[in-house]
């Protein structure tokens, strides 16, 4: 099975950035290109973690604080850098693990951890920034983020099919929206501690569409509300991982 998780990181690396038809030079500022974040954490039976897409390292230069520079180690990385003027480390990872992992009792190595889009997603005030810093090649992805999410389902079924998770999670109401071919305000809806039935390729998983972290970590009266939503979710979800 190794040697399968392999062709497939190897195809994914090859072909993915073809296959979901993003723009012609999509390079970060000094021209190193967007690399595309194969699944590093590749735990088989257990839990499958599907984010939205990567972050990136974000320096400082002439003064322009947060400009996307390179790509981060893997999905969800949690390594520290410098960034031209201070020590700064990746969030999502250790977001996973305060948020989802600590409180279901699990560890990073016990999970398959990706994204669906694969790759770092430029937004309007990134692109502003390379242009600030006379870069005007760069175009603006994000809002795409649903035609990429769409032409990338087929790498998740992919991986699903190799890992076989007990559980599958979400992280957003964007994920949730394309796995289940539903309105973001519906995915939201079904964001509660009642498991639902994903098909994939003739099987059938357990899938729960968690919070974001980003909503998650929040003070304010909605993230209150999806925090408690949360809590009941981790309950039900370390009930069927006994």
């Amino acid at each position: 099975m190794m040697t399968e998780i392999k062709d497939y990181q190897k195809k994914c690396w090859a072909n993915y950035k073809k296959e979901i038809k993003l723009p012609e030079h999509y390079n970060y500022l000094y021209g190193n290109p967007v690399k595309v974040h194969v699944p590093i954490d590749v735990a088989k039976g257990q839990v499958m973690v599907v984010g939205a897409y990567p972050t990136a390292h974000f320096n400082t230069i002439d003064g322009i604080r947060d400009v996307p520079v390179e790509d981060h180690l893997y999905p969800f990385s949690n390594e520290s850098y410098f960034d031209g003027s201070r020590v700064r480390t990746v969030k999502s990872g250790e977001e996973l693990e305060d948020f989802y992992f600590s409180k279901l009792g699990i560890t990073r190595d016990q999970c398959w951890i990706t994204d669906l889009v694969k790759m770092f997603l430029f937004k309007e005030g990134h692109v502003k920034k390379y242009n600030e810093l006379g870069h005007f090649k760069q175009k603006e992805t994000r809002s795409k983020f649903k035609e990429y999410a769409e032409r990338s389902l087929s790498y998740l079924e992919d991986e699903i099919e190799l890992c076989q998770p007990k559980i599958i999670l979400t992280l957003g109401a964007e994920v949730a929206s394309i796995l289940l071919g539903v309105s973001e305000q519906k995915a939201k809806s079904l964001m509660s501690e009642k498991p639902i039935s994903f098909d994939v390729k003739g099987n059938t998983y357990l899938l729960y569409a968690l919070p974001h972290p980003g909503i998650i970590m929040r003070n304010t009266e909605v993230a209150i509300k999806w925090q408690q939503v949360l809590e009941k979710q981790l309950e039900a979800i370390k009930k069927e991982l006994v």
